[in-house]
């Protein structure tokens, strides 16, 4: 394990945390809100942040009970060795999953916006060449990368929502909480799903500097993406409605070129918007990679990660390439969000378990 000087800090966990998040799902944000909760879409967006921030946080509250391990490890203490095991693999084959199926949304989006006439095999292999560069260099260059990625993303976004927040019109909300509660029990599991990325907590603790920080700096990673998803969803409704947001494919793309009409000097403000767009997809993928080889490394019993690296990139290239349809890739995309879901949700019987048998926070076995 790292070292003290050689941890991350509290702010390049919250950024690591925060750019997992921010990624693909930005484009489709409003529209997923609004088609699951329709003009509640902004408020349920916001509820599902702040669920979102509680799992997060037990998942915190679990890691630091083993300090020194990742989930991979100490969950064969608390489950026994095979069902650790398996609950590994688990992790593993997600993360891996997810980063193919993000890789091919990302390449699906590029074929629309920007390169219609690219292979997609060209555009995904080009995208997984820069993320082995990156994993190469261990946690600590994937979180200096964050880091410098973290601003410029943040500004682009936040230049969206503000030029466009005047032109809201308010007449639009005025059926809001009409239907009562419904909304948001139906809404937020679904809207939750744009959230999934904090699960990288799960391997974060052991390579913190200062551990007992962990929850705040770990917590702190989702507000970035709540005010971020908020506020997209909340001035997509306001100015083009909600039928029409929850008919868009990429309702955000539609909200940065009106963004071009406000400032003279910038023509094609979503060109820029989809460029910084592609540094946080490729955060997220680094990031999920990076999980799955250090899960498969430990699952095995082995330290050093990067022999795997080589390994599963061209199974994540298959993974991408496989689904044949849209209709293939929304089973995916369904199966990878119930799947992060659940693996998020299981930190509280973990918990539980981990009270009950005594293990982790100073006790030993």
């Amino acid at each position: 394990m790292k070292n003290k000087s050689q941890g991350l800090s509290n702010s390049q966990t919250t950024v690591i945390v925060a750019m997992n998040i921010i990624g693909f799902a930005v484009l489709f944000i409003p529209q997923n809100a609004t088609e699951l909760a329709g003009v509640d879409g902004a408020f349920v967006t916001l509820s599902a942040g702040l669920v979102s921030m509680f799992l997060a946080g037990l998942i915190v509250i679990l890691s630091s009970r083993f300090p020194n391990e990742t989930v991979i490890e100490y969950s064969q203490r608390i489950l026994g060795k095979p069902l650790g095991k398996l609950y590994g693999a688990v992790i593993a084959t997600h993360a891996l999953v997810v980063a193919s199926h993000v890789l091919r949304g990302f390449a699906d989006a590029m074929k629309v916006l920007l390169l219609p006439k690219t292979p997609l095999e060209i555009i995904m292999i080009c995208m997984l060449l820069l993320c082995l560069y990156c994993i190469h260099g261990g946690i600590s260059t994937i979180a200096k990368i964050c880091e410098i990625f973290t601003f410029p993303i943040l500004s682009i976004i936040s230049i969206t929502i503000l030029f466009n927040l005047p032109e809201v019109q308010m007449f639009r909300f005025r059926e809001a909480f009409s239907s009562g509660l419904t909304p948001f029990i139906k809404g937020i599991p679904g809207v939750s799903m744009a959230y999934l990325g904090y699960e990288i907590l799960f391997f974060l603790i052991p390579f913190m500097k200062n551990k007992k920080s962990a929850l705040l700096s770990g917590t702190a990673g989702l507000v970035l993406p709540i005010f971020v998803y908020t506020g997209l969803v909340f001035v997509a409704i306001g100015l083009i409605g909600t039928i029409t947001t929850s008919e868009l494919v990429y309702p955000t793309i539609h909200l940065s070129r009106r963004v071009g009409t406000s400032l003279s000097f910038v023509e094609r403000f979503d060109i820029l918007f989809i460029a910084f767009w592609i540094l946080a997809v490729f955060t997220t993928v680094t990031i999920y990679l990076y999980m799955s080889a250090l899960s498969f490394t430990r699952l095995i019993g082995l330290r050093n990660y990067k022999p795997f690296i080589f390994m599963i990139l061209p199974v994540t290239y298959i993974l991408a390439i496989l689904p044949q349809n849209i209709a293939h890739i929304n089973i995916l995309t369904k199966v990878t969000n119930y799947t992060g879901l659940s693996i998020a949700a299981s930190s509280i019987p973990l918990i539980v378990l981990s009270v009950i048998r005594k293990k982790g926070d100073g006790h030993n076995g």
